[in-house]
């Protein structure tokens, strides 16, 4: 362990306290002034090519979070934890409520701080009762490691180099992971166009039988803790006691941003006893095949022409209801599923070796910054680790 000395972020930052920047984002200006939010913060670098601007006057009013270029920009609300460095070129930029602005003096350097909060942001206090928050006061009472601006330096090049090297494995294997993911809904796609015209066809609404009447949501602070799964719009979000549901069903989601991003599958089949809220609609069929034969379907098509609402994007009843299937018979339906059942285990099997490369890349990240921290990390060992998670 090292015995660099330790102050606090507050002593750091007394020139330009910790601060955090506008209320609210406000309209948005084609020529105004840039402002920095969360989503603009991606694999702890700064993504200005879509930038969001505001006025200059809104801008102004918060004077203390203008930046000089420079700063390290953390997350503080949302998605927190998100760290990275201003560049140069938006000097003038302002940032949201969302993002605290920290400027240390002299004794340390932006890359190493910029790092060193990466190495800890993990072990922050989270806040906030609907909303993940950091709160800036906590963030000023912590205790940063100080050595020598050569040592700084040597501790950010090393990083540098590692992670430029581990970065670039894990955007391949996101790559990769895509791109597995892509060919099963193309090939699941491809399927059903080839087929719909030969099939007959059907509305959904007179396949199954619509369970949305029988859904009780109930809230976070009222649930009580159980095995049965509590299924929400994309998934399980809770273990609850006790059930409303006891049998196979298939769940759609009924609104969420997902509905046309689809990063997750919007219809998914349960068994057993369940819990649904009112995010999901709740669908029996007579039989098993037709159920699993629809959710490869719906996931294999846009809803987006069922969809109402683009910032709250929601399927309600009457357009789930009017979606037309393509129907053939319980036989084909078998043999058809049979298929994509088999190729679907080989796709996730590929997404499972793609999901833990990606979690020991993620490790190898925090196990490297650990050791740099505590003085411990060299060139050599670096690089050696880098070399055997890219072999």
């Amino acid at each position: 362990m090292s015995n660099w000395p330790k102050i606090s972020l507050a002593e750091l930052t007394a020139k330009r306290p910790i601060c955090y920047g506008v209320l609210k984002p406000g309209e948005h200006h084609s020529s105004g002034v840039p402002l920095i939010r969360v989503t603009d913060i991606r694999d702890n670098h700064l993504n200005i090519s879509k930038i969001y601007r505001i006025s200059k006057e809104l801008s102004d009013s918060f004077n203390r979070s203008i930046l000089k270029g420079g700063e390290v920009l953390l997350s503080i609300q949302g998605t927190v934890g998100r760290v990275a460095l201003c560049p140069r070129e938006m000097a003038g930029a302002n940032v949201s409520r969302t993002i605290a602005v920290i400027e240390p003096d002299e004794r340390v350097s932006r890359a190493y701080l910029r790092y060193w909060l990466l190495s800890e942001v993990s072990n922050f206090k989270v806040g906030g009762s609907t909303r993940a928050s950091f709160n800036i006061g906590d963030i000023r009472k912590l205790e940063i490691s100080i050595p020598p601006l050569s040592e700084q330096n040597r501790i950010v090049a090393i990083l540098d180099e590692a992670f430029e090297g581990i970065d670039t494995v894990f955007a391949n294997t996101e790559k990769n992971l895509a791109n597995v993911r892509e060919l099963f809904e193309s090939y699941a796609k491809k399927i059903f166009s080839k087929n719909a015209e030969e099939w007959g066809k059907k509305r959904l609404g007179d396949i199954g039988c619509n369970l949305d009447s029988r859904r009780v949501p109930i809230t976070k602070a009222k649930r009580k803790a159980g095995d049965i799964p509590y299924y929400g719009a994309s998934g399980v979000v809770d273990y609850v006691d006790g059930h409303i549901f006891d049998e196979d069903l298939l769940l759609i989601s009924e609104d969420g941003a997902n509905l046309l991003a689809r990063t997750y599958p919007i219809a998914f089949s349960i068994s057993g006893k369940s819990w649904v809220n009112n995010h999901a609609h709740v669908i029996r069929f007579d039989d098993l095949v037709s159920q699993r034969f629809v959710e490869y379907y719906l996931n294999s098509i846009s809803l987006a022409p069922y969809v109402s609402g683009m910032a709250q994007p929601k399927l309600n009843q009457k357009s789930l209801n009017s979606i037309i299937v393509p129907f053939p018979s319980v036989s084909e339906q078998e043999s058809l599923v049979n298929r994509l059942d088999e190729l679907s285990m080989s796709q996730q099997q590929l997404v499972s070796i793609y999901q833990q490369k990606l979690a020991a890349l993620a490790e190898l990240k925090q196990s490297m910054l650990k050791k740099a921290f505590s003085g411990e990390l060299t060139a050599t060992e670096a690089e050696a680790a880098v070399a055997e998670a890219t072999a």
